[in-house]
């Protein structure tokens, strides 16, 4: 079976977010409003894959216990989905096995350009320094391997820039960070078992899903279950709930599913 935990659903700030803006119109008394920024884990056949690492990542992964990760998947390179990626360093310590990270070219040339010394070592680092993390290339449209999981690469639109979307082992898909999707990924995600896809708030956004276009996307896929992710700070778990369709349901942090 497969194992998927969402580690965070929240939006980029989390909720609540510092300063003033707080809870939003979330009620800071139900426990299922506090949300950590987004990232989900995939467990299969003994192999332990990471999609995305935000700021919180360290707080997530604690309470898994896991002492290893083969693989880290990137949507993109906004901060609330890679931000945490350094804390990943220490399940490379014990046996320096390599953490394998897969982006498109140009997120992966961001990410090494913001974490350099996680993929190369300088002339004047230390000598005892190794990189703890390789780089692999991977593109939308594609199929990888990783451990027996075969992922579909999904091609999306995020505004002004792009993302990925990931469909494992033909069971469970992650859309986030998506504003519009092609026919052709629309026809790969139909009757999927578990969709984790994004609805931000109920206003439309220029770069994220809203919740009519997401009811009328999982309208269209049909999934076994749909769960919402990346809630901002206007989505109030109960409030939402209350006009989600069948089968369909607001994330909660640290929600299991097994399949």
């Amino acid at each position: 079976f497969m194992k998927v935990a969402m580690l965070g659903c929240g939006t980029s700030v989390g909720v609540p977010a510092l300063g003033s803006a707080g809870w939003g119109s979330c009620d800071p008394s139900d426990i299922r409003n506090r949300r950590q920024r987004c990232a989900v884990l995939v467990e299969v056949n003994g192999t332990t894959i990471l999609v995305d690492a935000g700021p919180d990542i360290r707080n997530q992964l604690l309470p898994h216990q896991l002492t290893k990760i083969d693989a880290i998947l990137i949507t993109h390179t906004h901060s609330d989905h890679v931000a945490g990626l350094d804390d990943l360093r220490a399940f490379y310590w014990p046996e320096r096995n390599d953490i394998k990270v897969y982006a498109t070219a140009h997120h992966g040339k961001d990410i090494v350009a913001r974490f350099p010394y996680l993929f190369a070592k300088k002339h004047d680092s230390p000598s005892y320094f190794v990189p703890p993390m390789v780089m692999h290339q991977v593109d939308a449209g594609t199929r990888i391997s990783v451990g027996g999981c075969e992922i579909d690469i999904l091609h999306q639109d995020h505004g002004n820039s792009t993302s990925l979307g990931f469909i494992f082992d033909g069971k469970f898909a992650y859309s986030t960070d998506v504003i519009s999707m092609s026919d052709a990924v629309f026809e790969q995600l139909s009757g999927i078992d578990l969709w984790i896809v994004e609805a931000l708030r109920a206003d439309p956004h220029s770069a994220h899903s809203h919740y009519e276009q997401t009811f009328a996307w999982i309208e269209r896929v049909k999934p076994g279950r749909a769960v919402l992710t990346h809630l901002g700070l206007s989505a109030d778990y109960q409030e939402l709930l209350a006009i989600c369709p069948d089968r369909t349901e607001p994330g909660v942090d640290g929600m299991q599913f097994r399949l």
